[in-house]
């Protein structure tokens, strides 16, 4: 009996057709649930962190800022989002998929450059989010990273409070607290946002760069954004080690890591800060860049200070600290 080549090709084109549609539904399915360019950084072994335990992690994003905070009460914060780059936002998203975070209760804009801000509306396409803080920017169109974060945060319906001084969170049952120690308030004549709204320079974006404060336990971090070294002696200036915000003392003697200002800029550079806060550790988030960071100035402050608990996430990868009992230890992503 010899074969119909014509129907064998009907046969075979039918199960093409039908793997192809097969293949075709599951690419639209896996989507749904998961975006499937970002698909491997769902590829990973997950570790919840725990209760009443703070995890703050920096992470290697080239040359950029983002940090993941794990609160003791459970609560997420992700703070600057990267450059926006795939590679980086894979990064970004890989290290929030082996922490188990699928919903972000506090993702922070610390600055409208654009390493920091780059990678925060794709955060907003494919993570819950539930609050949202940002820099005081009328003009949205400054870059175009920092206007796809606001125009995503506003297709969300999400109105960000401002970073400026005084906003935050204390709470006092679950132990922590952050809270915002720079940019001055948005309202003030001459301020930070006042200049940056009149004259965009780099310098004046830099200066409204968000200077955070996280404590827990005991441990303070420091998260200095782009802050050049007068607006970081403006904080210090006059003050003994405390700091009153909405009737509440941040204490900066209790601080144990601080995030090295502006990727290691000798314009960043301030000697005293160490000196002021006493700090077990610091991190550099830096990578390679066209400016020159970090500055010999930057690394030599840094170390002086905290010694062999200097760590760069060029050399080291993510950086992640946590606070147990009281206790701090760290880890480090390369060996």
């Amino acid at each position: 009996m010899k074969s119909n080549p014509k129907k064998k090709r009907i046969i075979v084109s039918i199960a093409v057709a039908a793997v192809i549609v097969a293949v075709s539904l599951s690419i639209l399915i896996t989507n749904i649930f998961v975006p499937v360019k970002y698909l491997i950084s769902y590829c990973v072994k997950v570790d919840v962190n725990q209760s009443n335990v703070l995890r703050v992690s920096f992470v290697d994003v080239g040359f950029g800022d983002c940090t993941i905070v794990e609160l003791p009460d459970g609560k997420t914060m992700l703070i600057d989002g990267g450059n926006g780059t795939h590679k980086n936002n894979l990064k970004v998203f890989k290290e929030l998929n082996a922490r188990g975070i699928d919903k972000i209760d506090y993702l922070v804009c610390s600055s409208v450059s654009a390493e920091h801000c780059g990678g925060l509306s794709e955060m907003l396409k494919y993570k819950k989010v539930e609050n949202i803080y940002a820099p005081y920017c009328p003009a949205t169109f400054i870059n175009s990273e920092f206007r796809s974060f606001t125009e995503e945060a506003a297709k969300l319906g999400k109105i960000p409070e401002i970073c400026e001084y005084g906003e935050g969170i204390f709470d006092d049952d679950a132990g922590y607290n952050f809270c915002f120690l720079s940019p001055s308030v948005h309202t003030l004549e001459d301020g930070e946002y006042q200049n940056l709204a009149t004259e965009p320079t780099r310098e004046n974006i830099n200066a409204a760069s968000a200077i955070i404060w996280i404590e827990y336990g005991g441990h303070g971090f420091l998260l200095t954004g782009n802050a050049p070294s007068k607006t970081i002696q403006k904080l210090f200036e006059g003050q003994s080690g405390a700091v009153e915000i909405n009737g509440k003392t941040v204490d900066l003697s209790h601080c144990a890591v601080i995030k090295v200002p502006n990727h290691g800029s000798y314009s960043s550079a301030y000697a005293d800060m160490y000196k002021l806060t006493f700090p077990q550790a610091a991190v550099l988030s830096v990578g390679k860049n066209g400016y020159g960071f970090p500055s010999v100035q930057a690394i030599s402050d840094a170390q002086q200070s905290v010694g062999e608990n200097f760590y760069r996430t060029d050399t080291d990868g993510t950086v992640t600290f946590t606070v147990k009992d009281a206790k701090m230890s760290v880890q480090k992503e390369k060996k």
